[in-house]
């Protein structure tokens, strides 16, 4: 087993204990909304991979199908970058699955400290390094596919996030985000009548975490500056909740070819 850890690009303070809801609010408001999720995970990331993987033990993922049905047909042959990685759930999967080269990145030290015991476990030879959106810390055309499940909707800007990952992907390489639904989005906002700039604040594994979030619109993701770097190949709205019947979208998911 190999397990590079690399590159630590971002340095945590030490917090009180305080819970996720308290930590958002007490953060100083130009904090970036990918800072706030870092700092919520650097105080509860133990609690929170716990929870998830109890929440989807007994829940359909269909955002997880999407992403493996999308890689299987060729995956011995890809080198893929899963950003966000978490506790590495994904990461380890798509090793296991017969990718070539999984490389995991994560801002969080304490995800990426989770990360590391995972990959620890399972024996496999996967890459972890620290690093977000901005700034991937990632050669330019490196990698053949990078995956984002529920971890690109964390940035505002989501053009430079386009720019940097149409930077380290190959040519024909593709980009597969899953993101809550712009429906979703506009619902919560006006719910909590947001003004323009401010955060939603939403409710995980039956309202056990409060985080805070960015509305995003559904031209903020299919922008004039993503459809200068990628041809969207697919774009389907589900729900992220089977349990529930739902009459709109709570979830997105978007296959982006690298042109």
């Amino acid at each position: 087993m190999r397990l590079q850890l690399l590159n630590s690009v971002n340095k945590f303070q030490h917090r009180p204990k305080a819970s996720a809801t308290t930590i958002m609010n007490e953060l100083p408001k130009p904090y970036a909304s990918e800072e706030l999720s870092i700092a919520f995970y650097e105080q509860h990331g133990n609690e929170y991979v716990r929870n998830q993987r109890e929440f989807y033990s007994g829940t359909k993922d269909t955002g997880r199908e999407f992403f493996r049905n999308s890689l299987a047909p060729n995956i011995e042959q890809l080198t893929i970058a899963d950003v966000g990685c978490g506790a590495g759930d994904d990461a380890i999967t798509y090793k296991q699955m017969g990718a070539a080269r999984v490389i995991g990145i994560e801002p969080s030290k304490v995800m990426l400290d989770e990360a590391k015991k995972s990959v620890e476990t399972s024996g496999l030879t996967i890459e972890l390094q620290q690093g977000k959106w901005d700034r991937l810390p990632l050669p330019d055309e490196s990698v053949d596919a990078i995956t984002a499940r529920y971890s690109f909707h964390v940035v505002e800007n989501l053009n430079t996030s386009y720019k940097e990952v149409a930077r380290v992907l190959k040519k024909g390489g593709v980009f597969l985000v899953g993101v809550p639904h712009p429906i979703h989005d506009a619902k919560v906002a006006k719910e909590q009548n947001l003004k323009p700039g401010e955060k939603m604040k939403v409710p995980l594994f039956h309202g056990k975490f409060t985080v805070d979030i960015p509305p995003h619109t559904m031209d903020e993701y299919l922008s004039d500056t993503c459809k200068q770097y990628f041809e969207i190949e697919e774009q389907i709205g589900y729900s992220m909740h089977e349990d529930v019947t739902e009459k709109e979208p709570t979830g997105l998911l978007l296959k982006l070819r690298k042109i």
